[in-house]
């Protein structure tokens, strides 16, 4: 028989501290018996007990019902914080102030992660990737906007056909 073994049997104990009760095994008794430090913690259990039986409840102040129900209007008719400001305040106001600047160093990182990868999409989106074929008008399209000789050779075009039509049109007149 271990001193654990009797540690299960100490509220059976307790409560008939007159006499052991006979539904413990006589192993747990004889142990009780034997050992003396277990005999003590039973001793100092029975006291505890007894303090806590000659212990009164104090008065509770004569505004105390006032308060509370005070406090609980107060409770019922403000607004409940939002899932940011519950977080803000386990975070930042709760318990864990030893949290506080892991979080500032989490935030960081990931704010620094984000603006990156915010900036690699943004990046893709502006250049081509490699091994994209790009259409031939695309191409065109951009040489337009990018050559301003382009767009003076497009404009010598259009009036040496118009000068062109214009000439077809006046001989045919005649």
């Amino acid at each position: 028989m271990t001193c654990d073994k009797l540690q299960a049997y100490l509220p059976d104990l307790l409560l008939d501290s007159a006499r052991v009760p006979a539904h413990v095994p006589v192993d747990v008794r004889q142990h009780l018996m034997e050992c003396s430090s277990c005999q003590n913690e039973l001793q100092e259990l029975q006291a505890t007990m007894q303090l806590l039986d000659g212990w009164e409840v104090p008065e509770p102040s004569p505004y105390f019902d006032t308060r509370m129900a005070a406090r609980l209007r107060e409770e019922k008719n403000s607004k409940a914080p939002g899932w940011l400001e519950r977080i803000r305040i386990r975070l930042m106001f709760g318990r864990n102030l030893h949290l506080r600047p892991a979080v500032a160093v989490a935030c960081a990182l990931l704010l620094v992660v984000g603006a990156g990868s915010y900036e690699g999409f943004v990046s893709v989106n502006r250049t081509q990737a490699p091994g994209q074929t790009v259409s031939a008008t695309v191409n065109d399209l951009e040489l337009l906007d990018r050559n301003a000789q382009t767009l003076q050779e497009m404009a010598a075009f259009d009036s040496a056909d118009a000068t062109v039509g214009q000439s077809s049109n006046g001989d045919a007149s005649n």
